[in-house]
């Protein structure tokens, strides 16, 4: 059955046309899409060979039913012979090195609870765009549509990366065929345009193929071939083989009988054609069929039973049959519906006999684990402790690897294969739910639960609990995680005490997120104190003193009692928080950046975009707006991608309160909407955001903000109205942390309710004193200040000013001195309020204050002051995403390196630094140093 490419004219010179843009550097994704046999294969064939004859690198893979269950077996497939290239090891380093994470035979290290899979994704597509700098590239995939997820999902994120590069995905999907996961499809379809469809061959196509095998059919037979075949390549080679098989005469009396012959007409043809073959051919064939595509005659031959000689004699006359290509390096039949007529002409209960033989053979080769997995899917549920043994092992590797939908497709199977002792069964159950919680799977509570039920030692018990707990806190599903640590500590038995603590202490996290839950908190906290329990336990002190708006001292003095200490999950955050209430911004900003530094080179996602939003949330109250944009965006945007809801929720605020400041208030509105349409979690799917939840809070008031800068002060009164009940329902009184008090007085003022305004203003003073930090007694007098006359505001505004000064708060130090100005003038001091409001422009300007500094330069042209324009040249007039690429480009990072870190294409890089250089009016890196005193 040869490749046919008659008829295809158009098709090839469609596809040279899109190929010509790869050569060009412009980048392509294109989809070759038909029917079973309509050609699609030897299509990509040909382009495959046109592509190298004129240069380009190209690397091949293709999907089949077996193989969908692999876990970057579509990657795997594509960079196997670059791995045996002497520049492998110069290509897999740096932002790629983590591609060896999906390539490594050899598994790879753990990565953060939810980040090899990121870790693996991120790694290869720099890979990639690195084999494309070296060299226009062509990744070339067939029956895609049986692609396996992981890999699936990379060429996905690939497709929005290749803009600007000579790379090109080239893929052929079967139409008609229902894809192992369609919504991963439908994007990589869709990044194609329209795809490339084979159309059938035409009467006069059918009728030369069929003349040049039957020379003497007249037109009425050919005409009836073309009918019965609808013109498919595939089908009507079959069908001729079929006919010369059974020694049939190409008559006019044959043509009347001729009928539609499709895929079952196929299988059909294929089992005489087995059948007049010598004895052990349909084994052989069968041996094939069961161990897939590219399997070498060494293996079905020890699978059907054979010795080598006569297995080589049989290949032969498969090759001979017209059913079997291949050769040393691997068999395979001439086309995926000739092999699956043979797998699926076995009898259910057979073929899973022959997987597992397979099975048994390929462990015995000590083949991959996950190779040997595949075909343990397939097997009956026996009870033996073996094939739990493999498909254990195979999930962890696949785990390992990045593919945790793999590994949890093994470790189902693993359970379903038979009773099993507690033990063994209750870590299955675990890991299962553990990686279920990764994929953000409704099932994975229920699956910790039973793992919990099922475990009869107390010391596994808790260790699940705990584990589980985390996981679940990562996943969003934080009453899930709640009820399990209750489940082992309102029944602890003889567990460990340690592990007992510690999981007390991961509920008390995750119990000061909600209202409902912050009181057990408080009790469970109160009741580890002294010098013998364990340190984590003092970043919960510390978040007790600053919800209950204690003196300043004594949240630090336990704060800085744990900074030595190894905390993770959720407690991590809560100190990072904690640090920046206490104004502690620089310590949580070096926090965040030793988080940032070890996950960035090692692609783990997940930890990337949480000390980037974390650390986004400590820039903007210290002024560092410009900064802080870049982090914020980036967390957003990657939790948007990626579930759970409560987690793009925590990006959410610290990006509207930047974009706010920075004023893009049409962004922040957008962002808003965004998240709005993804649901706020998973108890409040739309709408508002849930009540009686801190990042509730947290979301209200920088909302209100944003109402506020856009001179909606009813609807921001509203949204803090409700800040207020859930930080009240919290139990959270610090005026730093629980600030809404003051942007409520704003609110009120401008409404025209002075005296309620003034109640508000004077309430946070009183909290502020109670405490002593300078930011909420400085936003505490700047509040106050708005109900006054301007002559009884310029004392409070300077005192303000006088506090501020000195504090790390540059956000709101900027806020007090233009209202200082904006006072002054007021109070007709126009001369003294140039000073304030300069000052205030200044720091405005350098962190990229956009709001503050509208305002600022509005204030001193009505002061009669001369302001400078806003800023066209110089470090303030960096976009935040230029600023950054000039600072790591200072630093002596090459555009490669730069492109590494920041997760972008080369030549957005390049873009940047002409965009850079014009604005900082320099004309080499070794300038950017002194342009840019403040990196």
């Amino acid at each position: 059955m040869p490749r046919l490419l008659l008829q295809r004219d158009a098709e090839l010179a469609m596809l040279d046309h899109r190929l010509g843009q790869v050569r060009s550097g412009t980048g392509a994704v294109i989809v070759v899409e038909g029917p079973a046999g309509i050609g699609k294969s030897s299509l990509l064939a040909a382009a495959g060979d046109d592509a190298a004859a004129a240069g380009l690198r190209v690397l091949s893979a293709w999907g089949g039913p077996l193989e969908r269950d692999a876990g970057w077996g579509i990657a795997r497939q594509l960079f196997a012979p670059l791995r045996r290239t002497p520049e492998w090891d110069a290509l897999a380093v740096g932002a790629a090195a983590p591609a060896r994470r999906a390539l490594d035979d050899e598994g790879a290290t753990p990565a953060p609870t939810g980040d090899a899979m990121h870790a693996a994704a991120h790694g290869l597509t720099w890979l990639t765009c690195g084999l494309a700098a070296r060299a226009a590239t062509l990744l070339l995939v067939d029956d895609v549509h049986w692609a396996d997820a992981p890999s699936l999902r990379w060429l996905g994120q690939l497709t929005r990366r290749i803009s600007g590069l000579p790379l090109g995905i080239l893929c052929a999907v079967r139409s008609g065929e229902p894809p192992a996961e369609p919504e991963l499809l439908a994007e990589l379809l869709a990044a194609a345009g329209v795809p490339v469809r084979p159309a059938p061959l035409g009467p006069a196509a059918v009728r030369s193929i069929v003349l040049d095998r039957l020379p003497t059919a007249g037109p009425a037979f050919t005409g009836a071939c073309h009918a019965a075949t609808a013109g498919n390549p595939f089908l009507l080679g079959a069908l001729l083989d079929h006919l010369a098989a059974e020694r049939v005469e190409p008559s006019d009396e044959v043509a009347a009988g001729l009928s539609d012959f499709g895929p079952d007409q196929v299988a059909r043809a294929v089992d005489r054609q087995l059948a007049r073959l010598p004895s052990g051919t349909l084994e052989l064939a069968r041996a094939f069929a069961v161990l897939g595509r590219g399997a070498p005659l060494r293996q079905a031959r020890d699978l059907a039973g054979f010795d080598h000689s006569r297995a080589a004699l049989l290949a032969d006359r498969l090759r001979s049959a017209g059913l079997l290509a291949g050769g040393f390096g691997g068999y395979e039949f001439v086309h995926p519906l000739v092999a699956g007529a043979l797998y699926n002409g076995l009898p259910p209960g057979e073929r899973a006999l022959w997987h597992g033989r397979a099975a048994r053979l390929l462990g015995r080769e000590r083949a991959d684990p996950e190779t040997v997995a595949l075909h343990l899917l397939r097997t009956e549920p026996a009870g033996e402790s073996r094939t739990v043994a493999a498909l254990s092992t195979a999930a962890d590797r696949a785990w390992r690897r990045g593919a945790p939908q793999n590994a949890a497709t093994f470790l189902r199977r693993a359970l379903a294969e038979g009773p099993m002792e507690a033990h063994p069964e209750a870590d299955l159950l675990c890991r299962l739910g553990l990686v279920t919680a990764e994929q953000v799977k409704p099932e994975c509570y229920p699956l910790l639960a039973e793992a919990v039920s099922r475990a009869t030692d107390p010391d596994q018990r808790a260790v699940i609990a705990l584990s589980g707990a985390r996981a679940l806190g990562l996943a969003g599903y934080s009453d899930g995680a709640l009820r399990l640590c209750h489940s082992v500590l309102d029944r602890p038995a003889d567990a460990d005490p340690t592990v007992l603590e510690r999981l007390e202490a991961e509920l008390v996290c995750g119990a000061w997120l909600d209202a409902s839950t912050t009181g057990e908190a408080r009790q469970r906290t109160s009741r580890h104190a002294g010098p013998d329990v364990l340190p984590v336990w003092g970043v919960h002190h510390a978040h007790l003193a600053l919800a209950a708006a204690r003196p300043a001292p004594e949240a630090a003095a336990l704060l800085r009692g744990v900074l030595d200490t190894e905390v993770d999950s959720l407690l991590a955050t809560l100190l990072k928080f904690c640090l920046v209430t206490a104004e502690e911004l620089d310590t949580a900003r070096a926090l965040c950046d030793a988080l940032i530094d070890e996950a960035r080179p090692r692609g783990w996602m997940t930890a990337l975009a949480h000390g980037s939003f974390v650390r986004a949330h400590a820039l903007v109250p210290a002024g560092r707006v410009r900064e802080a944009l870049p982090d914020a965006r980036f967390a957003f945007e990657f939790k948007l991608a990626n579930p759970p809801a409560p987690g793009l929720v925590w990006t959410l605020f610290p990006l509207v309160e930047a974009l706010t400041e920075a004023d893009e208030l049409d962004a922040a509105e957008t962002a808003l909407t965004t998240a709005r349409s993804r649901g706020w979690g998973e108890r409040e799917p739309a709408g508002e955001p849930p009540p009686g939840l801190l990042r509730t809070a947290m979301l209200l008031e920088r909302r209100a903000r944003l109402r506020l800068a856009a001179h909606r002060p009813a609807d921001a009164h509203a949204d803090l109205t409700a800040a207020a009940a859930t930080w009240q329902a919290l139990g959270v009184r610090h005026p730093g942390f629980a600030a809404w008090r003051v942007d409520d007085s704003i609110a009120l003022a401008l409404l025209g309710d002075l005296p309620a305004a003034r109640r508000l203003a004077e309430e946070h003073l009183d909290l502020a004193g109670q405490v002593g930090l300078p930011g909420p007694r400085g936003a505490g007098l700047r509040a106050l200040a708005r109900t006054v006359t301007p002559v009884e505001a310029v004392p409070l505004l300077t005192q303000a000013a006088h506090l501020l000064a000195a504090s790390p708060m540059r956000l709101e130090h900027a806020r007090v001195l233009t209202e200082l100005g904006a006072a002054l003038r007021r109070a007709n001091q126009r001369a003294t309020a140039r000073g304030p409001l300069t000052q205030a422009l200044d720091l405005a300007d350098h962190g990229g204050m956009r709001l503050i500094a509208r305002r600022a330069r509005q204030e001193l042209l009505a002061a009669g002051g001369r302001p400078r324009r806003a800023v066209s040249s110089g470090p303030g007039a960096l976009t935040p995403a230029e600023h950054r690429v000039a600072v790591l480009a200072a630093l002596g990072h090459s555009n490669r390196e730069i492109a590494d870190q920041l997760y972008v294409a080369r030549r957005t890089v390049e873009t940047h630094l002409t965009h850079i250089f014009q604005k900082l009016s320099v004309t080499s890196r070794a300038q950017l140093a002194t342009a840019l005193p403040d990196r």
